[in-house]
């Protein structure tokens, strides 16, 4: 069974370059990439600057 899709997931990672390169070898497509940051990101993650 192949993924075909993954939607609203959250991973905190320590490198993400590292972490894309792992995605991309499990044969996964990088769609975007954006940075979140504020009170919203803060609380909804657990991690404070």
């Amino acid at each position: 069974m192949a993924l075909k899709r993954m939607d609203n997931v959250g991973i905190v990672v320590e490198s993400l370059d590292a972490a894309i390169s792992f995605f991309a070898e499990l044969g996964l497509k990088l769609e975007g990439r954006a940075t979140i940051e504020g009170e919203w990101a803060e609380r909804v993650t657990g991690l404070r600057p």
